[in-house]
């Protein structure tokens, strides 16, 4: 439609002149143009908020600046004369006309469009922009849910100081250990920081050193921090480093590294550093408290004499030789022998030879020895004298932390330690093959393995856990464990072998057999531990000293060197990786059982690490909201 129509629909000519009015054509929703008159004289057009021209009445008053529709809408200003019924979904909106009009904004004094805008003016113009359409209704009320929308996003972004993406608070790696509710201090000056950071690096390195597992190195440095006011210090851990990073407030990056050359077990320590961490975390001891505590643990000397410990591991020997179906005499020939294993050991590491030949060594004198005694009729069964020598030399601790640690998402760690594992592995079974190979070599009699890799059914039940008992205890001795913990390990190993039985007589596999038995012993070690003050690592590894399995491995190395009839090298290999599968399903056992007792209850131990737990998940809770 087109003016001039639109002049008619009024009765007036094509000019618009007749009456003083002038009309303009708008697009409307049907296609159409409507109209809108103006009020007596030519209006000046401006620009609106939709990049549209309209009118608006100019009656002498100052104008009012249009509001520009949210939503792509138009409104429409009221107009004299307008005729009624004509809707649109875009029709023109008004603008003031005469001389006080200016160019789509209030104009400055001198009238022109150009002229400098005021600061008032401004927020005028900006609080227009903010206010809610004249259109439909519901237009209007997804226009106002926009805005809040939008008025929020904005402040938050130009008032809010914090980052608008915070970190994973670091304490929420505490959850479902012993500390997972840490009593919290105040953020630290540079210099208590640095203190800080010192106590929880030596505390870890303290850790490493005396056998800990890296998650439990992990969590006790964290909880050392955060107890001390350090909630957002960093732990960085590999098999043999611990570095700590923390930034204080005003951004000043403090870093402590420690380093781990040697391992000395010395399960003693451990419990008194869990002990020291705990009173921490329950807010008992400040930071001086803490270092005190910290270097008379440093200088703590082992509980148990050398000649105990000696003693201790040949009873483990001589009980593991009666477990497997020796006789007396083998139980007492392997008590000497390894005494003297032993002492052999420590004189060709005073060389600086490396820990891989040294076992071979070992395995290769405990091979002949045996072989020795079967040629002089001492013993009929020497390979079960040389299963149970070897007992002590597989890498029962490394198996158990590199399960723990592939488990626990330190995979890099998890890998070094894999690597050493089969290194010892490799080493007994080399040395195993090189004692046969020059035993046959020198003419002495032939190791003939002829009975099953079990032997307590050659033994009453009474003599069984007997050495199972004393099995487990000599571990505990030999790994320096407090005194108050030899009694609860060893009935956790008896428990632990009578399970292995069972399953044995009711026809299960091997590594099923350690699964289940090793699960067990797991599930008794953490509760058992914790209520006495220790880590479960003290308790769960003598724990599982009863369940070794040190004949198959000898079986395996024998039959990779002598090959009976019709067995080829491919069958050797293949007992190989069976006995060390059944090795390693001890660890995944003991692994498991751990994390099962954690979601179960026992007493008062149980309602202390339920209540730890329901702590840790508030607080975490807290601080992401």
């Amino acid at each position: 439609m087109t003016e001039a129509h639109g002049a008619q629909e009024h009765g007036r000519g094509p000019s618009g002149t007749a009456d003083g009015l002038r009309t303009r054509a708008v697009p409307s929703s049907d296609g159409e143009a409507g109209t809108a008159p103006t009020g007596g004289a030519l209006p000046a057009e401006a620009p609106t908020g939709g990049g549209e021209t309209g009118t608006a009445p100019t009656s002498g008053r100052p104008a009012v600046p249009s509001r520009p529709p949210l939503g792509g809408e138009t409104g429409t200003a009221p107009s004299r004369g307008r005729r009624p019924g004509r809707s649109s979904r875009a029709e023109a909106v008004t603008v003031p006309a005469g001389p006080h009009a200016g160019a789509g904004s209030p104009a400055g004094p001198g009238g022109g469009s150009g002229a400098p805008i005021g600061s008032q003016q401004r927020r005028a113009q900006v609080r227009s922009l903010l206010v809610r359409s004249t259109g439909p209704r519901s237009s209007a009320s997804a226009a106002r849910a926009a805005q809040r929308i939008a008025r929020r996003a904005v402040t938050k972004i130009v008032d809010d100081s914090a980052p608008s993406t915070n970190p994973i608070p670091i304490v929420a790696v505490l959850r479902g250990t012993p500390y997972s509710a840490p009593v919290e201090a105040a953020a630290k000056s540079e210099d208590e920081a640095r203190q800080i950071l010192d106590l929880a690096g030596d505390l870890g390195a303290i850790m490493m050193r005396a056998g800990s597992g890296t998650q439990d190195v992990q969590v006790s440095v964290i909880a050392v921090c955060t107890s001390l006011g350090l909630s957002t210090a960093e732990v960085d851990l590999t098999s043999n480093s611990l570095t700590v990073h923390y930034m204080d407030p005003e951004g000043r990056l403090l870093t402590v590294m420690r380093v781990n050359r040697e391992e000395s077990l010395h399960f003693a320590k451990l419990s008194a550093v869990h002990t020291l961490v705990t009173d921490l975390v329950d807010g008992k001891l400040g930071y001086q408290e803490a270092r005190d505590r910290l270097d008379a643990i440093r200088r703590q000397k082992r509980p148990y004499p050398e000649w105990l410990v000696y003693t201790a591991w040949g009873a483990l020997v001589a009980g593991f030789v009666a477990l497997v179906g020796g006789s007396w005499v083998s139980s007492l020939l392997g008590f000497v022998i390894t005494i003297a294993n032993m002492r052999f050991g420590e004189i060709l590491s005073r060389t600086r030879m490396p820990y891989f030949f040294i076992v071979v060594f070992q395995a290769m004198a405990i091979t002949l020895i045996a072989m020795a005694a079967n040629t002089l009729h001492l013993i009929s069964t020497p390979q079960f004298l040389v299963a149970s020598g070897i007992v002590l030399l597989l890498p029962t601790m490394g198996l158990v932390s590199a399960v723990q640690d592939a488990l626990t998402d330190f995979p890099l760690t998890a890998s070094g330690r894999v690597i050493q594992v089969a290194l010892s592995f490799t080493a007994i079974v080399t040395g195993i093959a090189a004692g046969i190979s020059i035993g046959n070599a020198v003419g002495l009699r032939t190791i003939e393995v002829t009975l099953p890799s079990t032997g307590t059914q050659f033994l009453t039940t009474l003599v069984s856990l007997f050495a199972a008992l004393l099995v487990a205890a000599g571990g505990a001795i030999g790994m320096q464990a407090s005194k108050r913990l030899l009694l609860p390990t060893s009935l956790i190993g008896l428990v632990g072998f009578g399970v292995m039985v069972l399953c044995l007589v009711a026809g299960l596999d091997g590594m099923v057999t350690s699964f289940l038995a090793s699960t067990v012993v797991g599930i008794l070690a953490r509760p058992t531990a914790l209520r006495l003050g220790a880590p479960a690592t003290v308790v769960l590894i003598p724990g599982i000293y009863p369940l070794l399995s040190g004949l198959s491995i000898f079986t395996a190395a024998y039959t990779i060197v002598q090959p009976a009839e019709g067995v080829n090298l491919s069958d050797g290999l293949s007992s190989l990786f069976s006995a060390i599968a059944t090795n390693a399903a001890l660890a995944v056992g003991g692994v498991f059982g751990g994390f099962l007792a954690t979601a179960l209850p026992y007493g008062k131990a149980g309602k202390r690490l339920r209540n730890l737990r329901g702590k840790g998940k508030q607080a975490a809770a807290e601080a992401d909201s």
